[in-house]
């Protein structure tokens, strides 16, 4: 698989989740993304700080109703997607978590090659706002993804509770 991207654009942390997507031989890839079926090793094309490219190959496999993916499925590509564009626009020692998801339909993700995009629009030092946009086949707007992230040290975000 092939993803354009310059690992020096990134974080040693970040690095390391590039490699595993990169190389497909993801010794630790979250229990999360496994579960659910987001593979990020065949849908991410391209990577930036603060901008990802995936397509989605939707063959009804998550379909509600024909040709309509379900609602709860777009939501967890969604975090996963905003999450990876996150991500990629952190400096070292900082981590994230998601504050505020919301999910625009503006019609249904219907089959074929879904192509999502997402920006990161702004970032202070305690807060990224990331936008993402989803395209049908046509390339018809289907959904649009807000989403606030919480920045934090990485030891604050993984400390014991």
């Amino acid at each position: 698989m092939t993803v354009e991207y310059n690992p020096d654009d990134f974080s040693p942390l970040f690095q390391g989740f590039l490699g595993g997507v990169t190389s497909g031989n993801w010794s630790q890839k979250p229990k999360g993304l496994q579960k659910l079926g987001i593979m990020p090793e065949h849908w991410l094309k391209k990577i930036e700080p603060g901008y990802v490219h995936y397509i989605w190959p939707n063959d009804g496999s998550h379909d509600v109703q024909p040709e309509r993916a379900f609602g709860g499925w777009v939501g967890a590509l969604s975090d996963h997607v905003v999450s990876i564009c996150m991500f990629s626009a952190l400096k070292d020692g900082e981590a994230f978590t998601t504050q505020d998801l919301q999910i625009k339909f503006f019609r249904p993700v219907s089959h074929g090659d879904i192509t999502i995009e997402a920006n990161v629009i702004n970032r202070s030092r305690t807060t990224g706002y990331v936008e993402a946009e989803w395209r049908n086949a046509d390339g018809k707007l289907a959904a649009k993804v807000l989403a606030w992230k919480a920045i934090r040290t990485i030891e604050a975000i993984h400390a014991q509770r």
